[in-house]
């Protein structure tokens, strides 16, 4: 097995794959960031209005919109401690390692082979390490901080030394997991519930459609201008969507049939197309049958992206019709393209507008 692997050989910061993830990090705080603090601004001045059901409704909608949009910028300061504290100034270090036991504290732990224990919330990179025996590091630092990342996962975890072990903590024994069905892998088992719920992608626009149509009802008696901007403007964003978000529910649909229907993975070679911001993914695959087929990735998902620029193969999970899945064995992702047997090279098809405060940054991608 080929997977994703940080560049060894410079300061963790040159690395592509590191840049992928933070310039993705990045572009959600900044893009979902101005939302939220449109939002927040709007909801501050529903709150200074009168108390009609509108304007509360209003001052609802936009308090939740902000909440929920905010999250990104948090989340870019928390993934992004290491390059803050010049972590990412040096190279990853390949290390043997081996996975502890959970404590009673819930954290993940990893001991290095010089006997150093990191400690963090790694979710779901332990298995990684233990299926491989190793992990990338960069540090740890005078204060005891590092930051790690697995084959595989484009993905860093924060992590810190470990400095109050109380006596000897046992270490998980790698089990042997033969390459079979996909939805053997306890891995991709766990991704696959997600392809689950993207069967009901029309929730995403059907669901902000009615809360704006609501809204607006509740506006009209007594008069709220204020909740007829918003309800107007969420009941037209939802109407918007929903023909997207049907297409997209279908090619989930079709994607869930290939995994339930698949009964082993398939490496194939891929090199892919130049991306260019607003554009799908794009790719010239041989496929299983011999033939060179475009294929499009309709909703790419960075981990599968990354792996595929990095070592060139293409895991097919599963193919119904013109449908294929996509994803990584032992490494919880998954996503879906549509394949073309008839084209070389992509078309001019912008991403739907709904789908762009979503898409990843891939303009980090090595050509």
């Amino acid at each position: 097995m080929q997977y994703l692997e940080p560049n060894t050989d410079g300061p963790a910061k040159d690395d592509w794959s590191t840049g992928l993830i933070l310039r993705d990090l990045r572009w959600g705080a900044k893009s979902l960031g101005a939302i939220a603090l449109a939002t927040g601004a709007g909801a501050v001045a529903c709150w200074l209005l009168a108390s009609t059901p509108g304007n509360i409704g209003a001052f609802a909608v936009l308090a939740l919109i902000t909440v929920v949009f905010s999250l990104a910028p948090l989340i870019y300061r928390v993934e992004t401690r290491a390059q803050r504290r010049g972590l990412l100034e040096q190279s990853w270090r390949r290390v043997p390692a081996q996975v502890v036991e959970k404590g009673e504290d819930g954290t993940d732990r990893l001991r290095l082979a010089d006997g150093v224990v990191l400690r963090g919330w790694f979710q779901d990179l332990p298995d990684m390490v233990l299926e491989r025996g190793e992990v990338f590091v960069c540090g740890p630092d005078a204060n005891g901080k590092a930051v790690v990342r697995a084959a595989g996962f484009a993905k860093m975890e924060n992590a810190k030394v470990d400095r109050h072990q109380d006596g000897e903590h046992p270490v998980r024994a790698r089990v042997e997991r033969p390459l079979g069905r996909p939805l053997d892998d306890p891995a991709t088992a766990q991704a696959f519930k997600g392809f689950r719920w993207g069967e009901r992608a029309w929730l995403w626009a059907v669901v902000p459609a009615v809360a704006g149509g609501v809204l607006v009802l509740l506006s009209l008696v007594p008069l709220a201008p204020a909740g007829l901007v918003v309800g107007g403007l969420v009941l037209v964003l939802g109407l918007l969507g929903i023909p997207t978000a049907t297409e997209i529910g279908r090619w989930y649909r079709d994607a869930v049939r290939a995994v339930e229907n698949s009964a082993q993975w398939t490496p194939v070679t891929i090199t892919l197309f130049p991306w260019q911001p607003n554009q799908n993914v794009a790719g010239l695959a041989q496929m299983p049958d011999g033939k060179l087929a475009l294929v499009q990735f309709v909703v790419p998902e960075l981990s599968v992206i990354a792996n595929i620029a990095d070592t060139g193969v293409m895991w097919i999970a599963g193919t119904h019709d013109d449908v294929i899945a996509v994803g990584v064995p032992r490494v919880p992702v998954l996503t879906f393209a549509a394949v073309q047997p008839d084209r070389d090279t992509p078309k001019e098809d912008p991403v739907p507008w709904i789908q762009r405060f979503t898409q990843p940054d891939f303009s980090g991608l090595p050509r």
